[in-house]
């Protein structure tokens, strides 16, 4: 194990994901001091930005197609084009509520944590104008983007190495084994302010567009403690450190798609989004410490301002209602998270090594409508892929998400819709004895009124 010598300290200013992970990587101790280990087991380096939530309680309930079969104001989030199909205002808002269970293994030490929120994820507004043919129609929207809430804690007993006082000015280096505790909690959300037109530039054409102000929090407490527990130094009983931050989240995006008339029963849309970028603001605080006849303690704070910028991503995809009563949709998107940007003093080390950590995602996602005969109610099923972008963990089981939904009709102007969705994905480490099983579901309800 490395150890440190104070000169060799330099500011690193932490608060995301990855300049925390590059901070807990490189921080270095006075000494004599506690070494620790080169990399942590909590997940840390990775950058939460690569699944964003899938907008709309229909969409949601046919496994997360919408480019081409959307029919609501959520195609302000999924393919702008479509908000051309509206023939009346509409107002619409719903509620999410989302759960993530993780469960393993490090180094022989369990992992169990659960993490849930319960969020306003969307409000829109969409408003057809008058026209003597075709349509043209405006929509504002908000709606959450990300969630970023996640819990990660496991303690194991594993061989750690530190410099032992034996006299005023001198040290022997040790190495043994130290019960560790790690414990990385996060919260926050993004959320989108979104304006988007749409028009019909044919009979079989439409197109639109949409911007998005993006805004939200993000709070990042990472807590690394080691204890002595086989009482194998005289000068130290414990280590801890702590890195807290707090960030604001800013950002613009732009999205373009269309809308294809193809038969009478047949459509496709396509959809591209812009590069984003991202700024996170705010202030970071690290604390280290040891405990015992030498112990010693040392904190700092830091103001950091960084971007975090994503690539363009692709959408494709096809509704066919071989019936009035039954719609099928199947969507691909892709985005190459290799291309991520990262600017200020994040430290991220050079593009090869990013290519290395991400690779580009493709999603598969296929979805059904049935519409009930002689009732006010229409059931929904999907499927979908969504690989898992992070490449610094094994992946044993890429992530995939089954999907239910349903939707209620009442008096011709205002609808129920109601979405669930689950998904399970498993990664492990060699070098950690490292296993998890992740968990994710979330309960979406919208209600829309149609004036």
């Amino acid at each position: 194990m490395p150890t440190y010598d104070a000169a060799d300290r330099r500011p690193i200013p932490p608060g995301w994901t990855v300049a925390l992970s590059f901070f807990c990587l490189t921080l270095v101790v006075a000494a004599p001091a506690v070494a620790y280990h080169d990399e942590y087991v909590a997940p840390i380096s990775e950058i939460p930005l690569t699944s964003p939530n899938i907008i709309g309680a229909r969409s949601l309930g046919m496994g997360g197609v919408g480019l081409a079969i959307v029919d609501d104001a959520s195609a302000l989030a999924t393919n702008p084009a479509a908000l051309a199909r509206l023939r009346r205002m509409e107002l619409a808002g719903g509620l999410a509520f989302r759960g993530s269970g993780r469960t393993g293994s490090a180094f022989g030490g369990d992992i169990d944590t659960r993490v849930t929120t319960t969020d306003i994820s969307s409000l829109r507004f969409a408003y057809p104008f008058p026209t003597f043919r075709g349509s043209l129609v405006v929509g504002l929207s908000i709606d959450q983007v990300y969630d970023l809430a996640a819990d990660f804690l496991v303690s194991y007993e594993d061989s750690i190495g530190w410099n032992e006082p034996t006299g005023d000015t001198t040290s022997v280096f040790m190495e043994g084994p130290w019960g560790q505790t790690e414990d990385f909690l996060t919260s926050g959300g993004i959320y989108s302010l979104t304006f988007g037109v749409a028009f019909d530039a044919s009979e079989s054409v439409s197109l639109g567009a949409a911007v998005s102000y993006l805004y939200g929090n993000y709070t990042a407490d990472f807590l690394y403690t080691a204890d002595d527990v086989e009482g194998l130094s005289d000068g130290y009983d414990s280590y801890s450190l702590r890195v807290e931050s707090e960030s604001d989240v800013t950002g613009l995006r732009f999205r373009m798609g269309t809308l294809l008339y193809l038969t009478e029963s047949l459509s496709a849309g396509l959809v591209v989004e812009t590069p984003t970028i991202l700024r996170f603001s705010g202030y970071a605080t690290e604390l280290g410490c040891t405990v015992g006849p030498d112990g010693w303690e040392s904190g700092d704070t830091y103001y950091f301002e960084d971007d975090i910028g994503l690539p363009f991503s692709f959408g494709a995809g096809i509704a066919w209602n071989p019936t009035d009563l039954v719609a099928v949709g199947f969507d691909y998107h892709y985005a190459n998270w290799s291309e991520m940007t990262y600017e200020g003093q994040i430290f991220a080390g050079e593009r090869s090594e990013r290519e290395r950590t991400y690779a580009a995602t493709s999603d598969l996602r296929v979805g059904v409508e049935v519409t009930m005969p002689n009732l006010p109610l229409r059931l929904r099923g999907g499927y979908m892929t969504r690989p898992v972008a992070y490449q610094g963990l094994d992946i044993d089981q890429d992530r995939a998400y089954y999907t239910l939904g349903a939707g209620i009709l009442v008096d011709t102007v205002f609808t129920i819709d109601v979405a669930w969705i689950a998904g399970v994905s498993e990664r492990s480490g060699a070098d950690f004895d490292f296993d998890e099983r992740i968990k994710d579901s979330a309960l979406v309800v919208e209600a829309a009124y149609h004036f």
